[in-house]
């Protein structure tokens, strides 16, 4: 499937519109942000979580999968948002991680590369969307909202 001109699978298909608000927060479980970007890259980081910020979410970010752990160690994000290729553990492990934690947080898994992880493996770690890098912004920004709402 190609998206605003990038080629990317998805498991779930978000539905392209404009302005789409983000759906408020309503149990009180110790979440303390909507998203958890676990991206070695740091200007993709940066970029990724600036213009989701800017869209209302409240953004938390990682550079590796230690770091990330960590963060789970404190607080539960709604979505994670995790480079396939990460340095030590990659993607794959760290949503085998989450999931081993007992977390039922959606995932949106990310790659440089088209030769990743097969769509069985993703679907048994629940990773809802998995797209190529670039990632179009608004793309992941309604992906994003999508699983935020599905999720409640």
């Amino acid at each position: 499937m190609t998206v605003g001109g990038q080629s990317c699978t998805l498991l779930y298909r978000p539905r392209v519109t404009h302005d789409m608000p983000v759906p408020a927060h309503n149990d009180n479980s110790n979440a303390s942000c909507d998203v958890l970007i676990v991206e070695d890259n740091t200007f993709v980081c940066d970029v990724m979580s600036t213009f989701l910020a800017q869209r209302g979410l409240a953004v938390r970010t990682a550079p590796a999968a230690t770091a990330a752990l960590a963060v789970l160690d404190e607080m539960t994000p709604r979505v994670a948002v995790l480079d396939y290729h990460l340095p030590g553990i990659n993607g794959i492990q760290l949503a085998q991680a989450i999931r081993e934690r007992g977390l039922d947080l959606p995932i949106i898994m990310m790659s440089a590369s088209s030769g990743g992880p097969e769509e069985e493996t993703l679907r048994k770690l629940g990773v809802r969307v998995f797209m190529l890098k670039p990632v179009p912004l608004p793309q992941l920004h309604q992906a994003i909202v999508r699983l935020l709402r599905a999720t409640g």
